[in-house]
Protein backbone atom coordinates (compact mmCIF):
# COMPACT_ATOMS: atom_id res chain seq x y z
CA UNK A 1 0.00 0.00 0.00
CA UNK A 2 0.93 3.69 -0.05
CA UNK A 3 3.43 4.96 2.50
CA UNK A 4 2.17 6.93 5.48
CA UNK A 5 4.26 9.74 6.89
CA UNK A 6 4.90 10.45 10.56
CA UNK A 7 2.68 13.58 10.61
CA UNK A 8 -0.31 11.67 9.21
CA UNK A 9 0.12 8.93 11.81
CA UNK A 10 0.36 11.52 14.58
CA UNK A 11 -2.92 13.15 13.45
CA UNK A 12 -4.64 9.75 13.38
CA UNK A 13 -3.40 8.75 16.86
CA UNK A 14 -4.16 12.17 18.38
CA UNK A 15 -7.75 12.19 17.11
CA UNK A 16 -8.25 8.54 18.00
CA UNK A 17 -7.34 9.32 21.63
CA UNK A 18 -9.41 12.51 21.75
CA UNK A 19 -6.57 15.02 22.15
CA UNK A 20 -6.48 18.51 20.67
CA UNK A 21 -3.15 19.90 19.42
CA UNK A 22 -2.96 22.06 22.58
CA UNK A 23 -3.57 19.06 24.89
CA UNK A 24 -0.99 16.91 23.10
CA UNK A 25 1.54 19.75 23.18
CA UNK A 26 0.98 20.17 26.94
CA UNK A 27 1.56 16.46 27.58
CA UNK A 28 4.78 16.49 25.54
CA UNK A 29 6.04 19.78 26.99
CA UNK A 30 6.20 21.60 23.65
CA UNK A 31 4.29 24.42 21.92
CA UNK A 32 1.16 23.89 19.85
CA UNK A 33 3.07 25.24 16.82
CA UNK A 34 5.60 22.41 17.17
CA UNK A 35 2.80 19.79 17.06
CA UNK A 36 1.28 21.56 14.06
CA UNK A 37 4.61 21.47 12.23
CA UNK A 38 5.06 17.76 13.00
CA UNK A 39 1.57 16.95 11.69
CA UNK A 40 2.19 18.90 8.48
CA UNK A 41 5.41 16.91 8.00
CA UNK A 42 7.43 20.13 7.92
CA UNK A 43 9.66 19.01 10.82
CA UNK A 44 10.35 15.87 12.86
CA UNK A 45 10.42 15.81 16.67
CA UNK A 46 13.59 15.01 18.55
CA UNK A 47 14.26 11.41 19.52
CA UNK A 48 13.17 11.84 23.12
CA UNK A 49 9.84 13.34 21.98
CA UNK A 50 9.28 10.40 19.61
CA UNK A 51 9.82 8.11 22.61
CA UNK A 52 7.29 10.14 24.63
CA UNK A 53 4.75 9.92 21.80
CA UNK A 54 5.27 6.16 21.52
CA UNK A 55 4.75 5.76 25.29
CA UNK A 56 1.71 8.06 25.29
CA UNK A 57 -0.08 6.21 22.50
CA UNK A 58 1.23 2.76 23.53
CA UNK A 59 2.91 1.94 20.21
CA UNK A 60 6.48 1.34 19.07
CA UNK A 61 8.89 3.89 17.64
CA UNK A 62 9.10 1.84 14.46
CA UNK A 63 5.31 2.20 14.00
CA UNK A 64 5.77 5.99 14.07
CA UNK A 65 8.90 6.63 12.00
CA UNK A 66 8.68 3.73 9.50
CA UNK A 67 6.74 5.05 6.50
CA UNK A 68 5.98 1.47 5.40
CA UNK A 69 3.73 0.97 8.46
CA UNK A 70 0.40 2.39 7.26
CA UNK A 71 -2.07 0.99 9.84
CA UNK A 72 -0.95 2.40 13.18
CA UNK A 73 -4.28 1.54 14.87
CA UNK A 74 -3.89 -2.14 13.90
CA UNK A 75 -0.37 -2.10 15.30
CA UNK A 76 -1.72 -0.43 18.46
CA UNK A 77 -4.33 -3.17 18.94
CA UNK A 78 -1.66 -5.78 18.41
CA UNK A 79 0.54 -4.18 21.04
CA UNK A 80 -2.32 -3.91 23.52
CA UNK A 81 -3.14 -7.58 23.17
CA UNK A 82 0.48 -8.65 23.26
CA UNK A 83 0.84 -11.15 26.12
CA UNK A 84 4.61 -10.99 25.78
CA UNK A 85 4.51 -7.26 26.50
CA UNK A 86 2.43 -7.80 29.64
CA UNK A 87 4.80 -10.56 30.75
CA UNK A 88 7.82 -8.28 30.22
CA UNK A 89 6.07 -5.58 32.23
CA UNK A 90 5.56 -8.03 35.10
CA UNK A 91 9.19 -9.18 34.96
CA UNK A 92 10.38 -5.57 34.89
CA UNK A 93 8.22 -4.81 37.94
CA UNK A 94 9.68 -7.80 39.81
CA UNK A 95 13.25 -6.92 38.76
CA UNK A 96 12.95 -3.32 39.92
CA UNK A 97 11.35 -4.46 43.20
CA UNK A 98 14.19 -6.89 43.95
CA UNK A 99 16.81 -4.27 43.05
CA UNK A 100 15.10 -1.67 45.22
CA UNK A 101 14.98 -3.93 48.30
CA UNK A 102 18.60 -4.98 47.78
CA UNK A 103 19.70 -1.34 47.95
CA UNK A 104 17.50 -0.43 50.95
CA UNK A 105 18.86 -0.39 54.48
CA UNK A 106 17.11 -2.46 57.16
CA UNK A 107 14.90 0.33 58.54
CA UNK A 108 13.75 1.39 55.07
CA UNK A 109 12.87 -2.17 54.08
CA UNK A 110 11.05 -2.80 57.38
CA UNK A 111 9.01 0.40 57.01
CA UNK A 112 7.96 -0.58 53.48
CA UNK A 113 6.95 -4.10 54.53
CA UNK A 114 5.01 -2.85 57.59
CA UNK A 115 3.03 -0.42 55.42
CA UNK A 116 2.06 -3.23 53.05
CA UNK A 117 1.16 -5.58 55.95
CA UNK A 118 -1.09 -2.95 57.57
CA UNK A 119 -2.74 -2.20 54.21
CA UNK A 120 -3.28 -5.94 53.63
CA UNK A 121 -4.92 -6.37 57.07
CA UNK A 122 -7.24 -3.39 56.50
CA UNK A 123 -8.23 -4.66 53.05
CA UNK A 124 -8.86 -8.14 54.46
CA UNK A 125 -11.13 -6.81 57.22
CA UNK A 126 -12.97 -4.50 54.83
CA UNK A 127 -13.31 -7.24 52.23
CA UNK A 128 -14.74 -9.74 54.72
CA UNK A 129 -17.38 -7.25 55.87
CA UNK A 130 -18.30 -6.03 52.37
CA UNK A 131 -18.33 -9.47 50.72
CA UNK A 132 -20.38 -11.05 53.50
CA UNK A 133 -22.88 -8.17 53.61
CA UNK A 134 -23.26 -8.01 49.82
CA UNK A 135 -23.75 -11.80 49.58
CA UNK A 136 -26.43 -11.72 52.32
CA UNK A 137 -28.29 -8.80 50.74
CA UNK A 138 -28.39 -10.36 47.26
CA UNK A 139 -29.18 -13.87 48.61
CA UNK A 140 -32.17 -12.43 50.52
CA UNK A 141 -33.67 -11.41 47.17
CA UNK A 142 -34.11 -15.16 46.52
CA UNK A 143 -35.88 -15.74 49.87
CA UNK A 144 -38.83 -17.25 47.99
CA UNK A 145 -36.62 -20.32 47.37
CA UNK A 146 -35.88 -23.02 49.93
CA UNK A 147 -33.41 -22.28 52.74
CA UNK A 148 -30.91 -24.77 51.26
CA UNK A 149 -30.92 -23.02 47.87
CA UNK A 150 -30.67 -19.56 49.42
CA UNK A 151 -27.73 -20.80 51.50
CA UNK A 152 -26.07 -22.24 48.37
CA UNK A 153 -26.57 -18.94 46.49
CA UNK A 154 -25.11 -17.07 49.45
CA UNK A 155 -21.99 -19.26 49.54
CA UNK A 156 -21.48 -18.97 45.76
CA UNK A 157 -21.82 -15.18 45.93
CA UNK A 158 -19.38 -15.02 48.85
CA UNK A 159 -16.83 -17.04 46.87
CA UNK A 160 -17.18 -14.85 43.79
CA UNK A 161 -17.09 -11.61 45.81
CA UNK A 162 -14.01 -12.77 47.73
CA UNK A 163 -12.27 -13.64 44.43
CA UNK A 164 -13.08 -10.19 43.00
CA UNK A 165 -12.00 -8.52 46.24
CA UNK A 166 -8.74 -10.54 46.22
CA UNK A 167 -7.93 -9.17 42.77
CA UNK A 168 -8.87 -5.64 43.87
CA UNK A 169 -6.68 -6.02 46.97
CA UNK A 170 -3.70 -7.13 44.85
CA UNK A 171 -4.15 -4.11 42.58
CA UNK A 172 -4.43 -1.72 45.54
CA UNK A 173 -1.44 -3.21 47.40
CA UNK A 174 0.86 -3.40 44.37
CA UNK A 175 -0.15 0.02 43.03
CA UNK A 176 0.25 1.60 46.49
CA UNK A 177 3.72 -0.01 46.75
CA UNK A 178 4.57 1.29 43.30
CA UNK A 179 3.49 4.86 44.06
CA UNK A 180 4.91 4.99 47.59
CA UNK A 181 8.27 3.31 46.95
CA UNK A 182 9.04 1.86 43.52
CA UNK A 183 8.38 5.00 41.45
CA UNK A 184 10.91 6.94 43.55
CA UNK A 185 13.54 4.23 43.06
CA UNK A 186 12.85 4.10 39.30
CA UNK A 187 13.12 7.90 39.08
CA UNK A 188 16.49 7.87 40.87
CA UNK A 189 17.62 5.02 38.64
CA UNK A 190 16.62 6.96 35.54
CA UNK A 191 18.49 10.09 36.72
CA UNK A 192 21.66 8.05 37.32
CA UNK A 193 21.38 6.38 33.90
CA UNK A 194 20.91 9.73 32.16
CA UNK A 195 23.90 11.14 34.04
CA UNK A 196 26.05 8.22 32.89
CA UNK A 197 24.83 8.60 29.30
CA UNK A 198 25.87 12.28 29.22
CA UNK A 199 29.44 11.25 29.88
CA UNK A 200 29.55 9.25 26.63
CA UNK A 201 30.02 10.69 23.14
CA UNK A 202 27.00 12.09 21.28
CA UNK A 203 26.38 9.05 19.09
CA UNK A 204 26.56 6.60 21.95
CA UNK A 205 24.47 8.99 24.06
CA UNK A 206 21.65 9.06 21.47
CA UNK A 207 21.60 5.30 21.08
CA UNK A 208 21.76 4.64 24.80
CA UNK A 209 19.17 7.30 25.56
CA UNK A 210 16.73 5.80 23.09
CA UNK A 211 17.28 2.28 24.40
CA UNK A 212 17.08 3.24 28.08
CA UNK A 213 14.10 5.56 27.70
CA UNK A 214 12.02 2.97 25.93
CA UNK A 215 12.58 0.50 28.74
CA UNK A 216 12.07 2.98 31.59
CA UNK A 217 8.82 2.61 33.46
CA UNK A 218 6.55 5.65 33.12
CA UNK A 219 4.20 6.94 35.77
CA UNK A 220 1.40 4.80 34.31
CA UNK A 221 0.38 1.69 36.31
CA UNK A 222 2.20 -1.48 35.27
CA UNK A 223 0.48 -3.19 32.34
CA UNK A 224 -0.28 -6.41 34.22
CA UNK A 225 -2.08 -4.31 36.87
CA UNK A 226 -4.19 -2.78 34.12
CA UNK A 227 -5.15 -6.25 32.92
CA UNK A 228 -6.20 -7.32 36.43
CA UNK A 229 -8.16 -4.09 36.79
CA UNK A 230 -10.04 -4.82 33.57
CA UNK A 231 -11.00 -8.28 34.88
CA UNK A 232 -12.32 -6.75 38.09
CA UNK A 233 -14.28 -4.11 36.17
CA UNK A 234 -15.90 -6.83 34.05
CA UNK A 235 -16.98 -8.69 37.22
CA UNK A 236 -18.32 -5.52 38.81
CA UNK A 237 -20.21 -4.57 35.66
CA UNK A 238 -21.73 -8.06 35.52
CA UNK A 239 -23.17 -7.70 39.02
CA UNK A 240 -24.13 -4.08 38.33
CA UNK A 241 -26.19 -5.32 35.37
CA UNK A 242 -28.27 -7.62 37.59
CA UNK A 243 -28.71 -4.87 40.16
CA UNK A 244 -29.87 -2.68 37.26
CA UNK A 245 -32.46 -5.28 36.22
CA UNK A 246 -33.82 -5.50 39.78
CA UNK A 247 -33.89 -1.71 40.10
CA UNK A 248 -35.79 -1.35 36.81
CA UNK A 249 -38.52 -3.71 38.03
CA UNK A 250 -38.61 -1.91 41.40
CA UNK A 251 -39.00 1.43 39.64
CA UNK A 252 -41.83 0.10 37.49
CA UNK A 253 -43.54 -1.15 40.65
CA UNK A 254 -43.11 2.23 42.35
CA UNK A 255 -44.53 4.07 39.33
CA UNK A 256 -47.57 1.75 39.13
CA UNK A 257 -48.12 2.08 42.89
CA UNK A 258 -47.87 5.89 42.58
CA UNK A 259 -50.57 5.94 39.89
CA UNK A 260 -52.88 3.73 42.00
CA UNK A 261 -52.36 5.82 45.14
CA UNK A 262 -52.86 9.10 43.25
CA UNK A 263 -56.29 7.84 42.18
CA UNK A 264 -57.21 7.42 45.87
CA UNK A 265 -56.35 10.97 46.98
CA UNK A 266 -60.09 11.98 47.00
CA UNK A 267 -60.71 9.21 49.57
CA UNK A 268 -58.32 10.54 52.24
CA UNK A 269 -55.43 13.00 52.48
CA UNK A 270 -53.25 10.11 53.73
CA UNK A 271 -52.96 8.93 50.11
CA UNK A 272 -51.49 12.32 49.09
CA UNK A 273 -48.51 11.87 51.39
CA UNK A 274 -48.11 8.23 50.36
CA UNK A 275 -48.14 9.30 46.69
CA UNK A 276 -45.45 11.94 47.33
CA UNK A 277 -43.31 9.33 49.10
CA UNK A 278 -43.70 6.88 46.20
CA UNK A 279 -42.95 9.52 43.55
CA UNK A 280 -39.80 10.68 45.39
CA UNK A 281 -38.74 7.04 45.78
CA UNK A 282 -39.32 6.51 42.04
CA UNK A 283 -37.03 9.45 41.24
CA UNK A 284 -34.30 8.05 43.52
CA UNK A 285 -34.70 4.63 41.90
CA UNK A 286 -34.47 6.24 38.43
CA UNK A 287 -31.27 8.00 39.50
CA UNK A 288 -29.80 4.66 40.55
CA UNK A 289 -30.71 3.27 37.11
CA UNK A 290 -28.97 6.22 35.45
CA UNK A 291 -25.81 5.78 37.52
CA UNK A 292 -25.71 2.03 36.81
CA UNK A 293 -26.21 2.57 33.06
CA UNK A 294 -23.48 5.22 33.04
CA UNK A 295 -21.12 2.85 34.86
CA UNK A 296 -21.89 -0.20 32.69
CA UNK A 297 -21.64 1.67 29.37
CA UNK A 298 -18.89 4.14 30.43
CA UNK A 299 -21.01 7.26 30.04
CA UNK A 300 -20.47 10.55 31.83
CA UNK A 301 -22.97 11.83 34.43
CA UNK A 302 -23.46 15.23 36.00
CA UNK A 303 -22.42 14.41 39.55
CA UNK A 304 -23.41 17.75 41.11
CA UNK A 305 -26.96 17.84 39.71
CA UNK A 306 -27.49 14.17 40.61
CA UNK A 307 -26.36 14.73 44.19
CA UNK A 308 -28.64 17.78 44.55
CA UNK A 309 -31.62 15.84 43.16
CA UNK A 310 -30.88 12.83 45.37
CA UNK A 311 -30.65 14.93 48.56
CA UNK A 312 -33.86 16.77 47.61
CA UNK A 313 -35.72 13.48 47.13
CA UNK A 314 -34.42 12.11 50.43
CA UNK A 315 -35.68 15.24 52.20
CA UNK A 316 -39.08 14.89 50.50
CA UNK A 317 -39.23 11.20 51.54
CA UNK A 318 -38.47 12.14 55.15
CA UNK A 319 -41.12 14.88 55.22
CA UNK A 320 -43.75 12.66 53.60
CA UNK A 321 -43.05 9.84 56.07
CA UNK A 322 -43.53 12.34 58.90
CA UNK A 323 -46.84 13.54 57.43
CA UNK A 324 -48.00 9.93 56.93
CA UNK A 325 -47.30 9.22 60.61
CA UNK A 326 -49.14 12.38 61.75
CA UNK A 327 -52.13 11.75 59.49
CA UNK A 328 -52.35 8.06 60.42
CA UNK A 329 -52.30 8.94 64.13
CA UNK A 330 -55.51 10.97 63.68
CA UNK A 331 -57.45 8.04 62.19
CA UNK A 332 -59.86 6.18 64.49
CA UNK A 333 -58.90 2.49 64.73
CA UNK A 334 -61.93 0.39 65.69
CA UNK A 335 -61.95 -3.32 66.58
CA UNK A 336 -65.67 -3.95 67.12
CA UNK A 337 -67.81 -6.09 64.83
CA UNK A 338 -70.18 -3.40 63.61
CA UNK A 339 -69.14 -3.67 59.95
CA UNK A 340 -70.05 -7.36 59.86
CA UNK A 341 -73.28 -9.27 59.56
CA UNK A 342 -72.34 -12.73 60.83
CA UNK A 343 -74.36 -15.86 60.24
CA UNK A 344 -73.72 -19.42 61.36
CA UNK A 345 -71.68 -21.60 58.97
CA UNK A 346 -71.30 -25.29 59.72
CA UNK A 347 -69.12 -28.12 58.47
CA UNK A 348 -69.69 -31.84 59.06
CA UNK A 349 -66.96 -34.05 60.50
CA UNK A 350 -66.90 -37.84 60.89
CA UNK A 351 -65.47 -39.11 64.16
CA UNK A 352 -62.58 -41.54 64.15
CA UNK A 353 -60.58 -43.01 67.01
CA UNK A 354 -58.32 -40.53 68.89
CA UNK A 355 -59.64 -37.60 66.81
CA UNK A 356 -58.90 -34.04 67.97
CA UNK A 357 -60.69 -30.99 66.54
CA UNK A 358 -58.62 -27.80 66.69
CA UNK A 359 -59.53 -24.20 65.88
CA UNK A 360 -56.80 -22.98 63.54
CA UNK A 361 -55.68 -19.70 61.99
CA UNK A 362 -54.54 -16.19 62.89
CA UNK A 363 -56.90 -14.30 65.16
CA UNK A 364 -58.99 -17.40 65.99
CA UNK A 365 -59.92 -18.27 69.53
CA UNK A 366 -58.51 -21.12 71.63
CA UNK A 367 -61.97 -21.49 73.15
CA UNK A 368 -64.40 -24.33 72.37
CA UNK A 369 -68.05 -24.90 73.20
CA UNK A 370 -69.16 -28.55 73.10
CA UNK A 371 -72.93 -28.94 72.84
CA UNK A 372 -74.46 -32.32 73.65
CA UNK A 373 -77.11 -33.55 71.20
CA UNK A 374 -77.90 -37.20 71.93
CA UNK A 375 -80.03 -37.49 68.81
CA UNK A 376 -76.86 -37.40 66.71
CA UNK A 377 -75.13 -40.66 65.67
CA UNK A 378 -71.89 -41.76 67.33
CA UNK A 379 -69.67 -40.79 64.39
CA UNK A 380 -71.53 -37.58 63.56
CA UNK A 381 -69.98 -34.18 64.49
CA UNK A 382 -70.66 -30.61 63.38
CA UNK A 383 -68.34 -27.63 63.85
CA UNK A 384 -69.76 -24.14 63.41
CA UNK A 385 -68.78 -20.51 63.81
CA UNK A 386 -70.46 -17.13 63.43
CA UNK A 387 -68.89 -15.51 60.35
CA UNK A 388 -69.80 -12.95 57.71
CA UNK A 389 -69.97 -14.95 54.50
CA UNK A 390 -69.38 -11.79 52.49
CA UNK A 391 -65.80 -11.79 53.72
CA UNK A 392 -65.01 -15.23 55.16
CA UNK A 393 -65.69 -18.93 54.78
CA UNK A 394 -65.06 -22.06 56.86
CA UNK A 395 -62.28 -24.41 55.87
CA UNK A 396 -60.84 -27.58 57.35
CA UNK A 397 -58.02 -30.01 56.69
CA UNK A 398 -56.71 -33.16 58.33
CA UNK A 399 -53.21 -33.64 59.77
CA UNK A 400 -51.52 -35.44 62.66
CA UNK A 401 -50.02 -34.19 65.92
CA UNK A 402 -47.94 -36.55 68.05
CA UNK A 403 -49.40 -39.49 66.09
CA UNK A 404 -53.00 -38.40 66.80
CA UNK A 405 -55.37 -37.46 63.94
CA UNK A 406 -56.26 -33.76 64.04
CA UNK A 407 -58.83 -31.83 62.03
CA UNK A 408 -57.99 -28.14 61.95
CA UNK A 409 -61.01 -25.89 61.40
CA UNK A 410 -60.06 -22.51 59.93
CA UNK A 411 -61.73 -19.26 59.04
CA UNK A 412 -60.27 -17.99 55.73
CA UNK A 413 -60.92 -15.21 53.25
CA UNK A 414 -63.63 -16.16 50.81
CA UNK A 415 -61.59 -15.05 47.80
CA UNK A 416 -63.38 -11.71 47.45
CA UNK A 417 -60.67 -9.06 48.11
CA UNK A 418 -62.85 -6.37 46.56
CA UNK A 419 -65.28 -6.72 49.48
CA UNK A 420 -62.48 -5.94 51.96
CA UNK A 421 -61.30 -3.09 49.72
CA UNK A 422 -64.78 -1.54 49.54
CA UNK A 423 -65.17 -1.87 53.32
CA UNK A 424 -61.77 -0.25 53.89
CA UNK A 425 -62.44 2.68 51.52
CA UNK A 426 -65.99 3.24 52.83
CA UNK A 427 -64.81 3.57 56.42
CA UNK A 428 -61.60 5.49 55.64
CA UNK A 429 -63.73 8.25 54.12
CA UNK A 430 -65.22 8.53 57.62
CA UNK A 431 -61.67 8.61 59.06
CA UNK A 432 -62.11 5.09 60.47
CA UNK A 433 -60.19 1.84 60.03
CA UNK A 434 -61.53 -1.48 61.28
CA UNK A 435 -58.68 -3.76 62.31
CA UNK A 436 -60.80 -6.98 62.32
CA UNK A 437 -58.92 -7.90 65.50
CA UNK A 438 -61.86 -9.18 67.54
CA UNK A 439 -63.71 -10.76 64.67
CA UNK A 440 -63.23 -14.51 64.62
CA UNK A 441 -62.37 -14.74 68.32
CA UNK A 442 -65.69 -16.35 69.17
CA UNK A 443 -65.33 -19.97 70.29
CA UNK A 444 -65.63 -22.86 67.88
CA UNK A 445 -68.96 -24.63 68.50
CA UNK A 446 -68.74 -28.43 68.30
CA UNK A 447 -71.94 -30.49 68.47
CA UNK A 448 -72.19 -34.28 68.92
CA UNK A 449 -73.74 -36.85 71.28
CA UNK A 450 -72.46 -37.03 74.85
CA UNK A 451 -70.29 -40.11 74.34
CA UNK A 452 -68.55 -38.63 71.28
CA UNK A 453 -68.00 -35.28 73.03
CA UNK A 454 -66.43 -36.99 76.05
CA UNK A 455 -64.07 -38.84 73.70
CA UNK A 456 -63.16 -35.61 71.88
CA UNK A 457 -62.37 -33.86 75.18
CA UNK A 458 -60.31 -36.81 76.48
CA UNK A 459 -58.38 -36.85 73.19
CA UNK A 460 -57.80 -33.12 73.52
CA UNK A 461 -56.40 -33.61 77.04
CA UNK A 462 -53.68 -35.90 75.61
CA UNK A 463 -52.29 -32.97 73.65
CA UNK A 464 -53.19 -29.89 75.70
CA UNK A 465 -53.72 -28.63 79.22
CA UNK A 466 -57.31 -27.38 79.24
CA UNK A 467 -59.74 -25.53 81.48
CA UNK A 468 -63.13 -27.24 81.50
CA UNK A 469 -66.56 -25.98 82.67
CA UNK A 470 -69.73 -28.09 82.38
CA UNK A 471 -73.23 -26.56 82.27
CA UNK A 472 -76.15 -28.90 81.56
CA UNK A 473 -75.78 -29.89 77.92
CA UNK A 474 -72.88 -27.55 77.27
CA UNK A 475 -69.16 -27.90 78.07
CA UNK A 476 -66.90 -24.85 77.75
CA UNK A 477 -63.21 -25.60 77.12
CA UNK A 478 -60.23 -23.23 76.95
CA UNK A 479 -56.86 -24.57 75.71
CA UNK A 480 -53.90 -23.10 77.62
CA UNK A 481 -50.71 -24.92 76.52
CA UNK A 482 -49.24 -28.16 75.19
CA UNK A 483 -49.39 -31.01 77.68
CA UNK A 484 -45.99 -32.44 76.66
CA UNK A 485 -42.84 -30.30 76.48
CA UNK A 486 -39.34 -31.12 75.16
CA UNK A 487 -36.87 -28.40 76.34
CA UNK A 488 -33.99 -29.59 74.13
CA UNK A 489 -35.87 -31.09 71.22
CA UNK A 490 -36.45 -34.75 70.45
CA UNK A 491 -34.44 -37.11 68.24
CA UNK A 492 -37.47 -39.24 67.53
CA UNK A 493 -41.28 -39.36 67.61
CA UNK A 494 -43.62 -38.88 70.52
CA UNK A 495 -46.84 -40.90 70.57
CA UNK A 496 -49.50 -39.09 72.63
CA UNK A 497 -51.94 -42.02 72.37
CA UNK A 498 -49.91 -44.25 74.69
CA UNK A 499 -47.28 -41.74 75.93
CA UNK A 500 -44.28 -43.47 74.32
CA UNK A 501 -41.21 -42.28 72.43
CA UNK A 502 -39.57 -43.90 69.39
CA UNK A 503 -35.96 -42.82 68.91
CA UNK A 504 -34.45 -42.08 65.50
CA UNK A 505 -30.83 -42.44 66.64
CA UNK A 506 -28.97 -44.90 68.84
CA UNK A 507 -27.68 -43.95 72.31
CA UNK A 508 -30.43 -41.38 72.78
CA UNK A 509 -32.92 -41.28 75.61
CA UNK A 510 -35.38 -38.98 77.40
CA UNK A 511 -36.04 -38.61 81.10
CA UNK A 512 -39.69 -38.01 82.05
CA UNK A 513 -40.69 -35.47 84.72
CA UNK A 514 -44.13 -34.36 85.93
CA UNK A 515 -44.89 -30.69 86.63
CA UNK A 516 -48.07 -29.68 88.45
CA UNK A 517 -49.90 -26.68 86.97
CA UNK A 518 -53.17 -24.89 87.60
CA UNK A 519 -54.74 -26.81 84.72
CA UNK A 520 -53.32 -30.27 85.40
CA UNK A 521 -50.10 -32.22 85.19
CA UNK A 522 -47.62 -31.28 82.49
CA UNK A 523 -45.13 -33.84 81.18
CA UNK A 524 -41.54 -32.67 80.56
CA UNK A 525 -39.11 -34.91 78.67
CA UNK A 526 -35.42 -34.00 78.97
CA UNK A 527 -33.70 -35.76 76.08
CA UNK A 528 -29.98 -36.27 75.50
CA UNK A 529 -27.37 -38.82 74.44
CA UNK A 530 -26.89 -41.64 76.91
CA UNK A 531 -23.14 -41.14 77.36
CA UNK A 532 -23.61 -37.44 78.16
CA UNK A 533 -26.48 -38.29 80.48
CA UNK A 534 -24.35 -40.81 82.38
CA UNK A 535 -21.61 -38.21 82.84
Amino acid sequence: GESMKFGDKLIELRKKNGYSQEELAEKLGVSRQSVSKWESNNTYPETDKIVQIANLFDCSMDDLINDKVTDVESSLRKNKNNIEKIWKSLLEFITNTVEMFSKMNFSQGLKCILELVILTILLNIGGSILCGSAANVIANIFSFLSDERVSLIREILKSVFHLVWFIIAIIVIVHTFKIRHLNGYEKDKKVKEEKEMKENNNKTEKTTTTSQTINTTTNKPAEFLGTLAQIVIIFIKFFAFWILVGTVFSTIGLVVASIIVLAHIPVHILFLWIAILLIASSVISSQIIGVLISFIFDRKINIVSNIILFISCVIVCGLSIGMIAITASKINYITDKSPFNPTTETINIEYKENLVIESHGDGLSNSYVYIIDNEMADNQITASREIDKKYYKMSNYETTMDEMPVIKVSQVDNGNPRAFYNLFIKNLKKNKIYTFGEYGEDPLIIKANEDTINKLIENQKKLFLIEEERQDNQINVIVHQDKVYFPHGLEGKYNAIDDTITYDVDDYSCKKEIESTKYGERIIYTCDYKEEEEE
